[in-house]
C-alpha cells in the first residue's frame, strides 16, 4: 500500500484551499447587509483561477514525516533509557544475591585469567598438564646381582615423581623405589639421569630423591587443608610405565580424612575418582590452580587378594570396585619431605615397644584389661629403662584412658623426642604409673 500517495490524496480532498465552491446564483445569496449597494449583475462575471497546490502538499508531507521520525526516536530513547534502568536493578539484584556462587565458578577459571571466553574455560585441564607435566617424572627401578666379575641390573618396576626445586628433589612413594639397586628418572623433555636416595619413610609411604641436571621445571605446592569434595583433582604420571608416560586423567575429590588402616598404624588419605594405575604411584595429584594437594598412592580394585594396595590397608572377601583411588594430603606430607631431605631420615618421638590392642572380647576371654599389651620392649629404649616389661598392659598414657594402640600412638604423636609421659601400666592384677622418656624413632631404624 503507497502511505505517501494516499496521504496525499487525502490532503488535496481535506485542504480548503483545494476545493472550488459551486456555482451558486448570486442573486439567490442572502443579503447580509441591505444597505450595501447593488452589485451590477448585467455585466459577466470575472473567471475565478485558484493557485496550484502541488507544492504546498508536498512541503506539508516533508513536514509531517519529519514530526513522524522525531517522535519515533524519543519513543525509543525513552524505552532504552527505562529497559536500562529495569536491565541494570534486576542485574544488581541478582549480582548482589548470587556473590558466592560467582566466587566459586571463578575458581575454576582459566589459569590465563585474560582470557574470559568460552574456549578459556574448555583449556583449563590442558593449561594445566602444560604447566605440571614438565616437572612429572618417570622413575624405573633395577635390582643388582652378579654374573661373574659383573655387575647387571634387572628391571623392578616403574612409577611417578615429581620435581619440587631447581636444584633437583623429587617426592615419590617409598613403595616405588623400595629395594631397588638402581633408580633412574625420566623427563617429559627426553633428559634422563641416575637419582639418589635421599630418604625414605615406609610409615608413610614416602621418599626422596636427587637428581643433578640444570634447568629443572618444579611443580608448585598447594593447600590440602582447603579441599572441598566435588573439587576438580587432576592426575599426571605414567601408569604402566613409558608407553603411557605423560598420561593425565581427571576427576573430583571424592571424599576427605578417609581413615584407612596400615601396618603403622592408621593413615588420612584423600579419595578421588580420577583415574589412577600401577604406575602413577608417586605423580601428583593436582587442583584446578596447577597446584599439588596429594601424592597418588593407592587404587583399589577389588577388595580381596588382587587389589593394588601398597599399603596392605584391605582384606577380606574379593569384592570389585571402580573409580576409587586415593593420595596423601599434601599438608601431611610437607614436613616428612623437610625432615627426609634435611636428616635422611624422620625423627619420631617413640617409647621403644611393640604392641597390640585387647579389645573388650579379649579381655573377657582372658581375663586381661581393656588397652594394649606389651608384646616386645626394644633394649635402650626409654620404656626399658622405665621398666616396662612383656605382658604389661598399658591402661592409661598421659591422665588419658588408653583403649587401643591408636589411642597410645596418638599422645606419644602430640608430644616430641625427649618429653617425659606418665604411663600407667596393670602388671598381674597390681596397676602403678611410671614416667617414660620419648626418644627418637631414628636411634631405633
Amino acid at each position: 500500500m503507497d502511505y505517501e500517495k494516499d496521504f496525499e490524496n487525502n490532503i488535496e480532498k481535506k485542504d480548503p484551499e483545494s476545493i472550488v465552491p459551486p456555482q451558486e446564483n448570486l442573486e439567490d445569496m442572502p443579503q447580509e447587509n441591505p444597505e450595501r449597494p447593488a452589485i451590477d449583475t448585467t455585466s459577466p462575471a470575472p473567471k475565478v483561477e485558484f493557485r496550484n497546490n502541488k507544492k504546498s502538499i508536498g512541503r506539508m508531507v516533508k513536514r509531517f514525516r519529519r514530526k513522524l521520525i522525531a517522535s519515533f526516536v524519543a519513543v525509543a530513547l525513552i524505552a532504552a533509557i527505562i529497559g536500562g534502568g529495569v536491565t541494570g536493578a534486576v542485574m544488581k539484584y541478582y549480582g548482589a544475591q548470587n556473590d558466592a556462587s560467582t566466587q566459586v565458578v571463578t575458581r575454576y577459571l582459566p589459569l590465563d585469567t585474560t582470557s574470559s571466553d568460552e574456549s578459556g574455560i574448555l583449556n583449563l585441564i590442558p593449561n594445566i598438564y602444560k604447566i605440571v607435566s614438565p616437572a612429572v617424572v618417570e622413575i624405573d627401578t633395577s635390582t643388582a646381582y652378579r654374573s661373574g666379575y659383573k655387575t647387571e641390573y634387572v628391571p623392578k618396576g616403574s612409577g611417578s615423581g615429581f620435581i619440587i626445586s631447581t636444584d633437583g628433589y623429587i617426592v615419590t612413594n617409598n613403595h616405588v623405589i623400595e629395594g631397588a639397586s638402581k633408580i633412574t628418572v625420566k623427563l617429559l623433555d627426553g633428559r634422563s639421569a641416575d637419582a639418589k636416595l635421599i630418604g625414605k619413610d615406609p610409615r608413610t609411604d614416602l621418599a626422596v630423591l636427587k637428581i643433578n641436571l640444570p634447568n629443572l621445571p618444579v611443580v608448585k605446592l598447594g593447600d590440602s587443608s582447603k579441599l572441598q569434595p566435588g573439587e576438580l583433582a587432576i592426575a599426571i604420571g605414567n601408569p604402566l610405565g613409558d608407553s603411557f608416560a605423560g598420561t593425565v586423567t581427571a576427576g573430583i575429590i571424592s571424599g576427605l580424612n578417609r581413615n584407612l588402616q596400615s601396618d603403622y598404624g592408621p593413615v588420612k588419605l584423600i579419595q578421588t575418582d580420577a583415574a589412577i594405575n600401577p604406575g602413577n604411584s608417586g605423580g601428583p595429584l593436582v587442583n584446578s590452580k596447577a597446584e599439588v594437594i596429594g601424592i597418588t598412592s593407592v587404587k583399589l580394585t577389588s577388595i580381596g587378594p588382587s587389589i593394588q594396595d601398597p599399603f596392605g590397608l584391605f582384606q577380606g572377601q574379593s569384592t570389585p570396585v571402580e573409580g576409587m583411588g586415593f593420595a596423601i594430603p599434601i599438608n601431611e606430607a610437607k614436613p616428612i619431605i623437610e625432615q627426609l631431605i634435611k636428616h635422611g631420615y624422620v625423627e619420631r618421638p617413640m617409647m621403644g615397644i611393640g604392641a597390640q590392642t585387647i579389645t573388650p572380647q579379649d579381655a573377657a576371654q582372658y581375663n586381661l584389661p581393656v588397652g594394649v599389651y606389651v608384646v616386645q620392649v626394644q633394649p635402650g629404649s626409654g620404656a626399658e629403662k622405665a621398666g616396662i616389661q612383656p605382658g604389661d598392659v598399658i591402661i592409661k598414657a598421659d591422665g588419658k584412658q588408653i583403649k587401643s594402640f591408636e589411642d597410645l600412638q596418638s599422645v606419644i604423636n602430640s608430644h616430641k623426642v625427649g618429653d617425659v609421659i606418665n604411663v600407667t601400666i596393670w602388671r598381674n592384677g597390681r596397676t602403678f604409673t611410671v614416667p617414660v622418656k620419648l626418644q627418637s624413632s631414628a636411634n631405633f631404624q
